[in-house]
């Protein structure tokens, strides 16, 4: 529900204190007119930064950018003053799965609200749920759009396309021949889902199928073929993106191929990160507020003890190679002209949603990538993705009003983007506060049992 602003002379709200009233509510604060004024812009294009930018804000639409010359800001607007301040797109994560819990295989569907939450609380405008129960994913994300529910923009492929044996079972169609694949594409068309992903499980010639019949739909075709992932013959098909990134150093072959097909490449660096221990050999990341202050106390106690226990070393030795792969693909794959996309695959261990979504930034600003170049991938790359470029993605006349207020200058540090004063979501101000888990009123939900068969 929003509260609507009367209309007065203009009034100059401190990001702050539109909060304060906001929380004093604990209702989202909206206004038909709304300008950030003063602060540095950053526009998701990756272009330069602009100094003493202004964002004019009208019936959930960016109505006028630019600097504070350049735009008129109407005596009834509500002014926010974003002076030390960065205005930026709000942040997409285009690669999780909404099924809760906190380890990537166990569930918890009762505690959505928490991952809506968490998602929004760090600045998470926009997610793209790559495998889910599919009637479940599907009314969450259409509630959402109609404004009964709270939560970032969902995007969804519904269910995983998978060989006859599924990895995850609970959340996939079982393909056993080629014959089935008109029946399932039309099934997901039905469902409204927004792409199709297929999954290790198929042969090339099953993906081939896959992905001319979802053309007939519109439906484009995410492909997570494991070890596969970039292979010529999976490329040759010519899907629209690979869910990860490559398990192996690709040929100059693959590369070219790949380039050829424009095909993308959703990052997921931090669940790799994660696969190789790599940041749980230090915990005290556990206490980065956008995580202490969205996460269930059990999950973390879970999560410390997974952290501590035994490893495999030879198992771990390959997880470690495989996310230095993942981290060397990145400047390469930029510099031949792939488009990257950023996701996380969160929920697994240590990628908590919202949260995992700043690391996997700072991962691909430590693999190569500028910090502008960063942020692209998710903000104009991941609308690009889902071919919704004209209407988020950038902060720019007539796209959805999703932005942030950030404190710092994300563009020369990347780990800036943590420091959300504001969210702004379809011009509407997000109360941050009531995000915020409260031990005491969460109802404890823990989670169920897992989806996967047990060969993941």
């Amino acid at each position: 529900m929003a509260l609507a602003l009367k209309r007065r002379s203009v009034r100059r709200l401190g990001a702050g204190l539109l909060a304060a009233i906001a929380a004093s509510l604990a209702l989202p604060v909206a206004a038909e007119t709304l300008a950030l004024v003063g602060g540095v812009l950053i526009d998701g294009t990756g272009g330069p930064p602009v100094r003493g930018a202004t964002v004019l804000i009208e019936d959930e639409r960016i109505l006028a950018v630019g600097k504070r010359a350049q735009v008129t800001v109407p005596e009834h607007a509500t002014i926010i003053d974003a002076s030390g301040k960065t205005i930026m797109p709000g942040l997409a994560d285009m690669h999780v799965h909404l099924l809760g819990g906190w380890d990537g295989i166990s569930v918890d569907m009762l505690g959505y609200q928490r991952y809506l939450n968490s998602l929004l609380y760090a600045g998470v405008t926009t997610v793209f749920d790559t495998g889910n129960v599919m009637p479940y994913i599907i009314q969450m994300r259409n509630e959402i759009a109609a404004g009964r529910l709270l939560g970032p923009r969902i995007y969804s492929v519904g269910a995983l396309v998978d060989g006859p044996d599924p990895v995850w079972p609970p959340i996939a169609f079982a393909l056993s021949s080629s014959a089935q694949i008109p029946a399932i594409v039309e099934q997901l068309a039905n469902a409204g889902v927004d792409a199709i992903k297929a999954y290790q499980g198929l042969s090339v010639p099953q993906l081939q199928s896959l992905i001319a019949e979802g053309q007939k739909h519109d439906l484009p075709v995410i492909v997570d073929f494991w070890g596969r992932t970039g292979s010529y013959d999976v490329a040759a098909t010519g899907p629209h993106a690979f869910a990860h990134m490559p398990p192996r150093h690709l040929s100059d072959e693959e590369l070219a191929l790949i380039v050829e097909k424009g095909i993308h490449f959703q990052t997921t660096l931090a669940v790799k990160e994660s696969f190789a221990f790599r940041r749980l050999d230090d915990l005290s990341f556990l206490n980065i507020p956008l995580i202490k202050e969205t996460s269930p106390p059990a999950f973390l106690d879970q999560l410390r003890e997974y952290a501590q226990a035994p490893k495999d070393r030879d198992r771990l030795q390959r997880r470690l190679d495989n996310f230095a792969i993942g981290m060397a693909s990145v400047p390469r794959l930029h510099k031949a002209g792939v488009m990257l996309v950023a996701g996380t695959d969160a929920p697994y261990p240590g990628v908590m949603p919202g949260e995992s979504l700043h690391r996997e930034l700072e991962l691909l600003v430590e693999a190569g990538m500028s910090p502008l170049e960063a942020i692209r991938t998710a903000t104009l790359n991941a609308a690009v993705l889902m071919g919704d470029e004209d209407e988020w993605g950038t902060i720019a006349p007539g796209q959805r009003a999703d932005l942030l207020l950030v404190d710092g200058r994300p563009d020369r540090n990347i780990s800036h983007t943590r420091n959300i004063e504001l969210v702004i979501q379809r011009g509407t101000v997000i109360d941050r506060e009531a995000l915020a888990l409260d031990p005491e009123t969460d109802p404890g939900f823990l989670p169920g049992t897992a989806v996967d068969s047990g060969a993941f």
